[in-house]
């Protein structure tokens, strides 16, 4: 009992679509925009082991295929929620077309169907899709394992780079000062075997650095 793909369209244009799984739904859908007649309706067609489902409003087309096992109520209850989605914010619709199948499919516990949305349901035409797809045969496969792919853009972002407070930034001079004239005073008094000391002196002030800047 799946919607396997949906799709909004305006015109002859498809604005946005969803699959979760794969077929040859874009062709069955190019078919579909092409035959249906021009007015504002809502319709189901069955072809084979599936249904097609789709609602016509001022030439905005939203539709969605399902295996025949799936409740017309639930394609048009999922259908009125993406009109109602789409009309208020036609952004990233793709994800919402994913998410809204996933919950229509995985989750339909939380759906809640009015009394006037069944009795609707009775109004909506069913035929079979020869007379729109005439012998195309939507071929689709691994309807079984579904698979809900949010798609969404991802914002880049500016680097942020490590700064070290005027305080923390005075600290730090003081202990490189500091240590300097430590290290001087060493090869000064011990000569050239002190060059081992001045290089952990060196990795000691490179710790501090870095300590400093991870807590700024």
């Amino acid at each position: 009992m799946s919607i396997l793909y949906s799709a909004v369209a305006y015109q002859k244009t498809i604005f946005n679509k969803y699959a979760s799984c794969d077929g040859n739904f874009d062709e069955i859908l190019d078919e579909v925009l092409l035959k249906i007649p021009r007015r504002n309706h809502k319709m189901t067609y069955y072809h084979g082991r599936y249904l097609f489902h789709y609602i016509l409003v001022d030439e905005y087309f939203y539709f969605c295929v399902t295996d025949k096992l799936c409740q017309r109520s639930r394609a048009f209850l999922f259908l009125n929620e993406i009109k109602r989605q789409f009309e208020f914010n036609k952004t990233d619709f793709t994800r919402v077309l994913a998410e809204q199948m996933y919950r229509y499919n995985e989750d339909y516990s939380t759906i809640v169907i009015t009394r006037g949305e069944l009795e609707e349901l009775n109004t909506i035409g069913v035929d079979s899709s020869e007379s729109i797809l005439g012998e195309k045969i939507l071929l689709a496969s691994n309807d079984n394992n579904l698979r809900y792919t949010i798609i969404s853009s991802i914002e880049r972002k500016v680097p942020e780079h490590d700064e070290i407070s005027f305080k923390k930034s005075k600290s730090y001079i003081f202990v490189i000062a500091t240590f300097i004239i430590a290290a001087f005073m060493i090869m000064f008094i011990f000569g050239p075997l002190s060059f081992t000391f001045v290089v952990l002196i060196l990795i000691l002030l490179r710790v501090v650095h870095k300590k400093l800047c991870d807590s700024s």
